[in-house]
């Protein structure tokens, strides 16, 4: 399989086979990622999907019943188009039976109810989805292209098409300053929305991303890992929904997962511990060490 862009996944899916239909992403324009900013939208064209399904099915077992579709966007794709991907997986991998990968809020806007009941029926499920906040102003800020009323009201149509999702939280995003206002408007809206699970990422920018100018400018300063985890603690409060809370990624100073609501007091407990251990030299000198970047000016030079 030609492989000409990062491959990404989120790690609930980290054994399922990936494959391209598409490089990069559509939107491209969020100033706190550089993952495909050098990779300009590209459709494959369909033979060279075939090849690429080919190369799985010749690895695929009675286990391989997922495929997880690699790039920025592939549901920004037509619907048809992704069908038509769906019956020659099927076609060639006839256990496969569910679909993953990254999803735009505004990719789900674009499609009508009926081609999200369509998209459920042919097996994609657990989205992974970049919500990164429920605060207007900072996803205008960041570019991010959705509102928060976007966040619940997309939330509301994959749940009535019968879709599990994952909405990611970005904490950090806001600034220095600003990550209670953050959390609290964000857990509002994702709380509306109510996704199977949410998960938690800390902001770690590289000297390659947009935000790097507003760092270097000081129109963004950035939160020190006190503030993020106390940021995070807020966000947990404030959370009123059934879901997973998934802390766990890498750049998460404070690991945990609970299930809300049963676990909330859990997960509450556990970072009022926590909170007040935080070495903030050592914890920022392993986020650089980790992503390769830096959540201050640094990040520009």
């Amino acid at each position: 399989m030609r492989r000409t862009q990062p491959l990404v996944r989120a790690p609930r899916d980290m054994t399922c086979p990936m494959l391209e239909i598409a490089e990069g992403c559509t939107y491209n324009r969020c100033k706190f990622c550089g993952i495909y900013r050098n990779y300009p939208f590209k459709l494959y064209p369909m033979d060279q999907v075939i090849d690429n399904i080919d190369e799985i099915a010749r690895k695929a077992t009675l286990l391989t019943r997922r495929i997880y579709l690699a790039g920025g966007n592939p549901y920004g794709l037509p619907t048809k188009h992704l069908v038509e991907v769906f019956d020659a997986v099927e076609e060639r991998i006839p256990q496969v039976n569910s679909y993953g990968g990254f999803c735009r809020i505004l990719d789900v806007k674009g499609k009508s109810d009926s081609e999200l009941r369509l998209l459920a029926e042919r097996g994609v499920n657990d989205l992974d989805i970049g919500a990164e906040s429920g605060l207007d102003s900072v996803l205008e800020f960041v570019e991010k292209g959705h509102t928060a009323q976007d966040v619940i009201e997309q939330g509301l149509r994959l749940h009535d098409a019968g879709m599990d999702f994952t909405y990611f939280y970005l904490a950090g995003l806001a600034g220095a300053g600003r990550g209670i206002e953050n959390a609290i408007a964000s857990a509002e809206a994702f709380s509306k929305a109510s996704p199977t699970t949410i998960l938690v990422v800390c902001l770690a920018p590289v000297k390659t991303w947009p935000l790097a100018k507003d760092i270097e400018s000081g129109r963004w300063v950035a939160p020190t890992e006190v503030e993020m985890a106390q940021e995070i603690r807020a966000f947990v409060e404030h959370l009123d929904c059934k879901t997973t809370v998934n802390c766990s990624h890498d750049s998460d100073v404070i690991r945990f997962e609970g299930g809300l609501p049963a676990d909330k007091e859990k997960m509450l407990a556990l970072l009022d511990d926590r909170i007040p251990k935080i070495d903030e030299r050592y914890a920022r000198m392993m986020r650089e060490m980790i992503h390769g970047g830096s959540l201050g000016k640094a990040a520009t030079a």
